[in-house]
């Protein structure tokens, strides 16, 4: 077969579809064995890949033989994936959009997509060029169309959704809009298509030679058909018998196009300029163009954030059936890795993150949870991370405070909770444990005879200008009220635990006093400062108001500011 006729011919069709399809089963199984392949966290415990697999053949098994949790799932299926109320109760603009896209798009999917095995199926009188299927496959197309157009506004209007949105995020929102405007355009060029028109009798008319401009008339007047080159004298009788003609020979295959509400207004857009399209045949374009582009998103489907049409139904499907109480090990380490894939970066998490206004200071995007999530995804499947991200990607996994609320309100219901904990444990297993234990440890070593009472106290004279700037804060103002009454020191866990404050620095009135004595250095360096659990009792129970626990946050932020410029 010559290659002009495999590029342009049917053969184009049939060999990118099913190279397409190939490469969407193979990325299919390549994500499957990675979800029980790979791990998030330490790399002990390790579980085989026939292990994992195991355990989660078992859980499925359990929930197939219990009748109570197979009710459960059909209730989270209909109200969770179908209805996705979730989603409703978080916001109903991003719900609308949601609906209309899978919607829409599994409308078109099934029943046009693959209209020979779905909607002949199911519709014995199925043609796509009858009614209701046109205007069916236009109000499918119209929901994709109008959730693209409410995707790209709250990316470009909601505040955090600006700041996370990223090249993949628009590149998956320009491919799905080439799929439904070349759609709606292919539909159009082939209304008013004269070349589609003559296919069509030859291949199903059984007119004479004299019939044809009777039945040309019918078409152009009332199915905005152009005949480019072509004058037809359109009369009553000439009209009269053209429907006839269309009654005997196309009514039963064609309705009317006026009821493809959008493509129909598209192709009388299009008659000024039928002329051209019709001569070059454009409409076979749009159609490789249409089609093509369907092929190439069914291939990028397993490699991109389109894959979560798949896992996001079973992530909410897991959710609701165990929520975060999956009991073993094995079918916890699967989870992590599906969670991940079945993200849709939503924003959902990192507008609601009670750190995420730190990004503003720290311009560090992995403070954002959604952002976290994608980079964990990319080291899991095989993506290095750049030695100078490791530190700020430490920081912003360090950073979060672990409330869950991001697991909570999921609507994808990923437990983040989880992935988080195991990301930090595998940090702190590389070297790189909490930014605060590893400024104590580096401070250490640095100044080790601060630590103790081998250096005598030396008061500074002058001003000092870390205890200035401590004078300007309102929450770290108050130090200068204490008179050592010991009453933090007795109620800190920290030295119930350790009994031991003849060392300087063990105890929270030694930081204090040191501070009122300008010894700003030695109160930094502090070991209390470091072991501090936030607790609060020492600033609850002081009698002078001093707001010890504070004054420690802000000590700890110097010293991070001196150690890392931030």
């Amino acid at each position: 077969m010559p290659l002009y006729d495999l590029l342009t011919g049917p053969m184009l069709y049939t060999w990118s579809f099913f190279i397409a399809l190939a490469v969407f089963f193979i990325g299919i199984l390549y994500r499957i064995i990675g979800f029980f392949r790979l791990n998030i966290g330490p790399n002990l415990p390790v579980f085989t890949m026939a292990g994992r697999i195991k355990a989660f053949l078992s859980g499925l098994f359990g929930i197939l033989a219990s009748p109570a949790r197979i009710f459960h799932l059909f209730k989270t299926v209909i109200l969770d994936v179908v209805l996705q109320l979730p989603l409703l109760r978080q916001d109903f603009l991003k719900w609308v959009m949601h609906i209309c896209i899978f919607w829409g798009f599994a409308g078109l999917f099934f029943f046009h997509a693959l209209e020979g095995y779905v909607s002949e199926v199911i519709f014995s009188n199925y043609l796509s060029t009858l009614n209701p299927f046109m205007a069916l496959r236009n109000i499918a197309g119209v929901m994709v169309m109008a959730g693209l157009v409410i995707a790209v506004y709250r990316r470009k209007t909601h505040f955090r959704l600006r700041q996370i949105s990223r090249r993949p995020d628009y590149l998956a929102i320009a491919l799905l809009a080439l799929i439904m405007i070349s759609g709606f355009g292919l539909e159009a060029a082939k209304i008013i298509s004269s070349g589609v028109f003559y296919e069509m009798v030859e291949e199903y008319g059984s007119l004479d030679e004299e019939e044809l401009p009777a039945l040309k008339a019918v078409w152009q007047e009332e199915f905005n058909v152009q005949f480019p080159g072509e004058t037809i004298e359109v009369t009553p009788e000439l009209m009269e018998e053209g429907e006839l003609l269309n009654e005997d020979n196309c009514a039963a295959c064609h309705a009317n196009p006026r009821s493809a509400f959008v493509s129909y207004p598209i192709s009388v857009a299009m008659t000024p300029v039928a002329g051209f399209f019709n001569r070059n045949r454009l409409d076979a374009l749009i159609l490789k163009i249409h089609f093509l582009s369907c092929f190439l998103a069914l291939a990028y489907l397993p490699f991109s954030k389109f894959l979560h049409i798949l896992t996001t139904p079973v992530s909410l499907m897991i959710s609701g059936l165990a929520g975060q109480q999956i009991k073993r090990d094995e079918n916890r380490a699967t989870r992590r890795v599906f969670d991940l894939s079945a993200c849709t970066q939503c924003g959902t998490c990192t507008s609601h993150c009670a750190v995420g206004p730190l990004y503003e200071i720290l311009d560090n995007p992995w403070v954002f949870p959604s952002e976290r999530v994608t980079r964990i995804r990319e080291s899991a499947w095989g993506r290095p991370m750049e030695p100078e991200s490791r530190d700020a990607f430490s920081l912003g996994s360090f950073i979060c405070t672990m409330c869950n609320k991001c697991s909570q309100i999921c609507p994808a219901g990923l437990d983040l909770q989880d992935i988080w904990k195991e990301t930090r444990e595998r940090l702190a297993e590389e070297s790189l444990p909490d930014p605060v234990i590893r400024i104590r440890d580096l401070r250490k070593k640095q100044t080790p005879e601060k630590a103790g009472l081998q250096t005598p106290v030396v008061i500074k004279p002058g001003k000092n200008p870390l205890i200035a700037s401590l004078k300007r804060s309102f929450q770290t103002a108050t130090f200068s009220q204490c008179y050592t009454c010991l009453t933090c020191t007795s109620t800190c866990p920290v030295t119930g635990v350790t009994g031991e404050i003849r060392e300087f620095g063990s105890a929270p009135h030694q930081v204090i006093h040191a501070l009122v004595l300008g010894q700003t250095d030695l109160a930094k360096d502090a070991s209390i400062v470091w072991d501090c659990l936030t607790c609060y009792k020492c600033q609850e129970n002081c009698p002078q108001g001093v707001r010890i626990t504070d004054i420690f946050y802000q000590l700890k932020n110097m010293v991070y500011h001196q150690e890392f410029g931030i």
